[in-house]
């Protein structure tokens, strides 16, 4: 009985956590991100302000949320543990996106299209960044005690680094060219230094 009950929260949770961020994206598009409050998102979506917090720190993280370690481990886990590191990054990177349906990849391009237009956006991008190299280095066994484990790291920061700009390339071509080869261009990049 408590089972069934946990779902139906978690349901709710969800469909609370879906609705925001359609009213997010809606007055954004509608007025810029800029130019929208939480307040105004909070309205948009027929909840309170304390509501909106409870589902997300900042209107930040309405566009960029945290992401979710099981997905990115899923997707690492996957990869060849005798390949370099920074391949298999590479390769779970190009899995993760190629995986994305067609509806999902369009709400990709859109929140980085707004990234490229908001100075708030990138200090986010960035601090997704630096939060997404602790995730993938535990994902990745990585023991920052050591020596290696801390060169291992400053490889994953690179890394993510590359794929922050390959995300940013795409939203500036407008999704005209196909995420994965942008990745797969920006590692090249990063190998040929």
């Amino acid at each position: 009985m408590q089972v069934a009950r946990r779902d139906w929260r978690a349901q709710k949770r969800d469909a609370t956590r879906r609705r925001l961020t359609a009213a997010a994206f809606a007055v954004f598009e509608e007025r810029g991100y800029d130019a929208v409050s939480v307040a105004e998102i909070a309205h948009a979506a027929g909840v309170s302000v304390p509501t909106f917090y409870a589902y997300f720190r900042t209107k930040e993280h309405v566009v960029l949320p945290d992401q979710d370690p099981l997905w990115i481990g899923d997707h690492f886990s996957r990869q060849p543990a005798d390949l370099p590191l920074t391949e298999r990054i590479r390769r779970g990177l190009r899995a993760m996106t190629d995986d994305l349906p067609p509806e999902v990849l369009a709400e990709l391009l859109s929140r980085w299209s707004m990234v490229l237009a908001s100075p708030a956006l990138l200090l986010r991008a960035a601090d997704r960044q630096h939060a997404s190299t602790t995730v993938l280095g535990d994902q990745l066994g990585i023991d920052l005690t050591t020596s290696e484990g801390a060169a291992d790291v400053v490889v994953v920061a690179a890394c993510l680094t590359a794929a922050t700009t390959a995300f940013m390339r795409w939203a500036a071509t407008g999704g005209e060219r196909v995420l994965g080869d942008l990745l797969d261009e920006a590692f090249a990049a990063l190998r040929s230094i």
